[in-house]
């Protein structure tokens, strides 16, 4: 009935490889070292794509740095009117970029490729760009201190952002004659 009797391993392997199974065996080892040593020794020229680095990325590094971007002075610290801050939105390269979140100036001139002119995110610039922040939103009507309609969501994404700034910014002052503006 069930007399059936499974084959031993090495019938496996020899019925899978043949008779030069310990061949092939060998081979595989050696290859795979001789990648290894490849992938150590010569870095992907595609590895700076996923966050990797190359020679070629790392002699560019060290060229950026010798070459570092000029900033301005930090912004001396001190409140700004709704009409100063304007003056700060990265189209002078002379000036600090700042912007106003909740009625806190921040000056992200370090992020100027972000907030300068050019950059994704320059409608923020030289504004309280509070509520734009709390709603996500690149819009031209959202780029503004309104908050008193927004939702309590997106009042915990504004502090999201707040405390972002904070960590990442210096603070200059605050905005005189805003919403936040409590004087």
């Amino acid at each position: 009935t069930n007399d059936m009797e499974l084959p031993s391993l090495r019938e496996v392997v020899d019925s899978a490889m043949g008779e030069n199974w310990k061949a092939v065996v060998v081979a595989f080892v050696v290859a795979y070292a001789v990648a290894a040593v490849f992938v150590f020794r010569y870095p992907s020229p595609f590895a700076a794509r996923v966050g990797g680095s190359t020679k070629w990325s790392k002699r560019k590094a060290r060229e950026a740095t010798e070459e570092e971007e000029s900033f301005p002075e930090p912004m001396a610290k001190g409140d700004l009117t709704v009409e100063e801050l304007k003056r700060y939105d990265g189209s002078n390269t002379a000036l600090p970029v700042l912007l106003a979140a909740k009625g806190i100036i921040y000056d992200v001139t370090k992020g100027r490729d972000f907030y300068g002119k050019g950059g994704p995110y320059n409608g923020f610039a030289g504004i309280d760009c509070s509520r734009a922040l709390a709603k996500v939103s690149l819009d031209a009507k959202d780029l503004n201190d309104d908050v008193s309609d927004l939702y309590a969501a997106e009042r915990d994404v504004l502090n999201d952002w707040c405390r972002k700034f904070d960590d990442k910014y210096p603070v200059v002052g605050k905005v005189l004659g805003g919403a936040f503006d409590k004087s």
